[in-house]
């Protein structure tokens, strides 16, 4: 959809895919609400993007407490307009296998990574519905399709997002909203060492998957793939997961 004169709402918008993304949008002539649980970069975020003649307004919250997501909507919509486009990206990651979490380690990633994107799903939906208009992007993650050790509760929630973001895909379509899930890889972002862990291999600039980010919303495709390889791999282990799986297994029997 055209982003000009839009109104947008963008999730884990004070650092990495988030923030560029809200500075792609506004620049495109967007009006966008950005929100996180960072005041001092949010204002930093706002500051900047006030700085080059667009609208803005910062939304501080944690979106590990509902309460305070189901104020997001109805705040963003208050002071800058309807809502045209909402960008699921806040999430937060956990390097454990299942021996080492918690059943509180499982339950704060999937209110942040997985319920607060329910609820703002369900909340912008209702919005749109009523122009027949819109665009909805959860960012999600290649290991929500193919999960690997030491993911276990992190590639839950993405999982769970990905079946949440395919069925609200067909619910939303007669309403005349697009529904679009982006599937990165690593990015080089502060989730990482918040996670407890730096990634190996192919890592991808957040500048570069919030450009993916935004070509959803203006293309409205139903999944988009930062990494062309990664789309490669989960499109062969769809042909033979079996082999995929075993192949997996014996990497980390060896590794250990």
């Amino acid at each position: 959809m055209e982003v000009r004169n839009r109104v947008a709402l963008i999730t884990g918008a004070s650092s990495g895919i988030g923030r560029e993304v809200a500075l792609d949008l506004a620049a495109k002539g967007a009006r966008v609400a950005i929100v996180s649980n960072v005041p001092d970069e949010l204002a930093g975020v706002l500051a900047e993007i006030e700085g080059r003649g667009s609208t803005a307004i910062a939304l501080e919250a944690d979106l590990g407490d509902l309460d305070q997501v189901a104020t997001l909507v109805p705040e963003c919509e208050r002071a800058l307009g309807p809502l045209d486009i909402l960008v699921n990206n806040a999430g937060i990651g956990l390097h454990k296998t299942l021996l080492e979490s918690s059943d509180a380690d499982f339950e704060r990633l999937f209110r942040v990574n997985f319920f607060a994107t329910v609820r703002l799903c369900r909340d912008a939906l209702a919005s749109m519905a009523t122009r027949s208009r819109g665009s909805i992007v959860n960012v999600s993650s290649a290991s929500g399709r193919r999960a690997l050790s030491c993911m276990t509760a992190y590639a839950s929630t993405k999982g769970a997002m990905h079946s949440l973001s395919q069925a609200l895909r067909l619910e939303a379509a007669p309403l005349g909203v697009a529904v679009t899930e982006v599937l990165p890889i690593s990015v080089a972002t502060p989730f990482f060492s918040a996670a407890g862990y730096q990634p190996k291999g192919l890592v991808q600039t957040p500048q570069w998957v919030a450009q993916q980010v935004v070509v959803g919303i203006l293309t409205g495709r139903p999944e988009v793939y930062p990494s062309r390889l990664s789309q490669i791999a989960l499109a062969l282990d769809g042909l033979f997961p079996n082999l995929v799986a075993r192949a997996l297994e014996w990497k980390e029997v060896r590794s250990t």
